[in-house]
């Protein structure tokens, strides 16, 4: 059977979730090529949907890293999102991601892996961690 990574994004903001899942993508063909990889890519701009495929088991939790920003407007923020994977799979990797420095300086408030900036270095540095997930997964 074919070593499997799901990879999710949330990012209310077409434009960015947009720019985010270009770069994701071009990382995961380089993944696929060099380690033969199947990866299953979820991309949501609304939260609510995302967090309904999450809670009926449609998005695989087992080998999951999840870019989730912070702010998502409707009452709902990333650690909403990061609660609920959270609790389908301990395992689960996440990436939160924000404009604001402040987000990532609160103590307690997620449970995240990383925290990223939204800056000119946010997309190289997610690719780096989806790499560093899929070597650190499966070598």
């Amino acid at each position: 059977m074919k070593k499997a990574i799901n990879v999710l994004v949330m990012e209310d903001n077409k434009y960015y979730n947009n720019l985010l899942s270009a770069a994701l993508m071009q990382s995961i063909s380089k993944i696929q090529e060099k380690f033969n990889y199947k990866i299953v890519f979820h991309s949501f701009t609304d939260s609510h949907r995302c967090m309904r495929k999450i809670k009926t088991n449609e998005i695989l939790h087992n080998d999951t890293i999840a870019f989730v920003d912070y702010y998502l407007g409707d009452g709902i923020n990333g650690s909403h999102i990061i609660k609920l994977l959270k609790e389908q799979s301990s395992d689960v990797m996440v990436i939160l991601l924000s404009q604001s420095r402040v987000v990532g300086q609160k103590p307690n408030q997620v449970k995240y892996d990383y925290f990223v900036i939204k800056d000119s270095s946010a997309l190289a540095l997610c690719c780096l961690y989806l790499e560093q997930f899929a070597d650190n997964k499966f070598m």
